[in-house]
């Protein structure tokens, strides 16, 4: 699970940073029974592309390091974003092209990797606009990301996006949550991925 990617990383030699767990979270993440969770500060320290700052929360399906498995490279992020960060659609392309870029290219062992020709394809999904359980209004964004995929199988791999993004008044931060699955989309991993989504509380 999780800890594979932690391993990956520390073979890397370089360092993720973490909140402490002295430091009280101003969000709740679901965890579902068998699922690996991480909190990494932004920008991670294997995208120094990204100019997003603040946090991100992770959650891990149990095959996500299986290539075998129905759940593979299946997981959710929570980015928690202060109130100055720029969260339109072009900016979020950019962000997460960037992660994906700089993850790629810590993890892989191809020396010749080409992370120029990774792409991310958004598109705003107005029919699915609507409020959250807490009651916070949503901008909804499905794509997909085409990118190398570096831990496992070192193949090329696309990778599916349902994408949230509100604004949390409370605590004045913006919300960005991804969903991401190589899966089909009625595939029994997204229904999980969702309820987490909708599962958090500010």
């Amino acid at each position: 699970m999780h800890r594979i990617y932690l391993l990956c990383c520390g073979m890397l030699l370089f360092t993720i940073p973490a909140r402490g767990q002295e430091t009280k979270l101003d969000y709740q993440v679901p965890a579902p029974k068998g699922w690996g969770k991480e909190t990494i500060a932004l920008p991670p320290a294997f995208a120094k592309d990204m100019t997003w700052k603040g946090v991100e929360e992770l959650r891990f399906a149990p095959g996500m390091f299986m290539a075998e498995s129905d759940t593979f490279f299946s997981y959710c992020m929570l980015f928690w974003l202060p109130e100055d960060a720029k969260v339109d659609q072009k900016t979020v392309e950019q962000e997460l092209l960037a992660y994906y870029r700089g993850l790629a290219r810590a993890v892989s062992k191809k020396k010749d990797l080409d992370v120029g020709a990774f792409s991310i394809n958004l598109k705003e999904s107005t029919d699915r606009k609507g409020k959250r359980p807490t009651g916070e209004p949503y901008a909804a964004f499905t794509g997909e990301i085409k990118w190398v995929e570096p831990f496992v199988t070192g193949k090329l791999q696309i990778l599916r996006l349902d994408l949230q993004v509100w604004y949390c008044e409370k605590h004045k931060h913006h919300c960005l949550f991804l969903c991401v699955s190589p899966q089909p989309d009625d595939a029994a991993v997204w229904k999980t991925l969702r309820e987490i989504r909708d599962g958090c509380k500010f």
